[in-house]
């Protein structure tokens, strides 16, 4: 039967080894484009409160939600003809090797059980390949215990001092000396289910596609308050991953339980080494290139949750500070590039405007405010940010409840407590992350690429 997912017919090394990771400049660039947009917002806000539309931004907003709406029905209605084609294809394919890469720097607590989790995979041909990029505990000697157990599957490189730091350089590292026509990446604390590459491997059958990302949860989501709040927001993600697939927009890689096609990452010359979240950065670029990425919700991987306010708010500075820059980066490309999508492009602003919001409320407040000191303000209603934002945060709330729902057995109690809970989660958290970031990309000269990852904690153990 032959194979129908595509990989170049030479050594399956060759072009790994001539990949030149992009490079994306220091962080002054990100300065001058956040300067431009902060300007831009600034003077938007006090134009339009000399000149207000007769149309307002609420309007328009709702509008946009209707046909956004309707375009979601559309495509729910045609998906079971999207499927049954798509089963077609997936019947047909083979089960190609698959090359796992684990990327592991100071790991010791949790690394064996997440190698010992991968080669139980239900998976006929894989190879499991961890990346132990300078360590300083001890997880060198877990990977040669783990090595003396003599799994021929698995094995292990050691980054020398003078490459460069971070969780992309090991991945491409790793790559030049892997043979399998995908690539899956996992995260050292991932717990994954054994059905993982049989659920995502026959997306492949679809030469369109590029990627797929599996379903994350959390293994210790109900530790304490904090984690329960994360195990509501990735039940939130889950919805709107699944939209995106349904509607083919602008699926997202989540760094952990993603599966990638080599020739997809070959044109693409590797992950990106100078971003800070590769896996977002990646998948832009794989959207702009055409490439397809679906989202596999039957396929599992688990993994810990940060359960103090420090480390989660760390976590969610570098998430979002990487999700901007890619958009930053890539902006020309996203509104310009003919053969995009308007839903990809749509996902992109709806981001960007989650981002700026709270400044772009702060600034048309403070308009008024000042109107009002000076004697010339007149009862009037808010212009653009408080409608849009308003409207933004019904989006999430109504988000977060479907995606409970559904991820808590239709339960409309535990729907209920979880909106409320992520809403004033997200809002304690969000707000405060988005003016550190204005702050630092406005203050720092260079951007910082080392190792970041969250304190360990051995849920799997518990």
């Amino acid at each position: 039967m032959t194979d129908k997912v595509s990989i170049v017919q030479d050594d399956p090394t060759t072009n790994m080894r001539k990949m030149q990771p992009r490079s994306t400049g220091a962080q002054p660039v990100e300065r001058v484009q956040l300067l431009v947009l902060m300007v831009s917002i600034c003077a938007l806000t006090v134009i339009v409160d000399i000149y207000p539309p007769s149309i307002t931004t609420f309007t328009v907003l709702i509008v946009y939600a209707v046909i956004f709406s309707i375009f979601k029905l559309y495509a729910r209605e045609h998906q079971s003809v999207d499927r049954t084609a798509t089963r077609l294809r997936e019947s047909e394919s083979t089960q190609p090797l698959v090359s796992i890469v684990v990327p592991a720097h100071n790991e010791e607590l949790v690394l064996a059980t997440t190698i010992k989790s991968i080669l139980q995979l239900d998976y006929p041909s894989f190879e499991l390949i961890v990346v132990d990029d300078r360590s300083t505990d001890q997880t060198a000697a877990v990977l040669r215990s783990m090595q003396a157990t003599g799994d021929t599957r698995f094995r292990y490189i050691t980054r020398a001092s003078e490459h460069r730091p971070g969780k992309a350089a090991a991945i491409n590292d790793a790559l030049k000396q892997t043979s399998g026509k995908l690539i899956a990446v996992f995260d050292a604390d991932a717990q994954v289910a054994p059905d993982f590459l049989a659920r995502t491997v026959p997306y492949f059958a679809n030469p369109l596609v590029g990627a797929v990302q599996g379903r994350k949860t959390l293994i210790n989501g109900n530790e304490n308050l904090i984690t329960r709040c994360q195990k509501n927001e990735y039940f939130m993600d889950h919805h709107f991953q699944r939209t995106r697939d349904t509607i083919r927009s602008a699926v997202e890689l989540r760094g952990n339980g993603m599966v990638l096609r080599r020739t997809a990452l070959e044109e693409l010359g590797g992950l990106n080494e100078r971003a800070v979240a590769e896996d977002l950065d990646l998948c832009t670029r794989m959207h702009i290139h055409g490439w397809d990425l679906r989202f596999a919700e039957d396929a599992v991987v688990g993994e810990e949750a940060p359960v103090t306010v420090d480390a989660l708010f760390n976590q969610r500075m570098r998430w979002t500070e990487g999700c901007v820059l890619r958009y930053l980066e890539n902006a020309s490309v996203i509104f310009t590039h003919k053969k995009l999508a308007l839903r990809t492009r749509l996902d992109a602003f709806l981001f960007i405007f989650e981002f700026v919001g709270p400044f772009w409320l702060l600034a048309e407040n403070s308009v008024l405010l000042v109107r009002w000191l000076s004697g010339a303000w007149v009862p009037q209603p808010l212009l653009l940010a408080a409608p849009a934002m308003t409207i933004l945060c019904l989006y999430f709330i109504y988000a977060s409840f479907v995606g409970i729902y559904k991820s808590e057995s239709g339960s409309i109690v535990k729907a209920l407590k979880g909106t409320v809970m992520v809403y004033f989660y997200l809002s304690l958290l969000f707000v405060p992350i988005v003016f550190h970031l204005m702050y630092k990309f406005l203050t720092n000269r260079e951007r910082d690429l080392s190792w970041y990852k969250t304190p360990r904690y051995g849920a799997a153990f518990k």
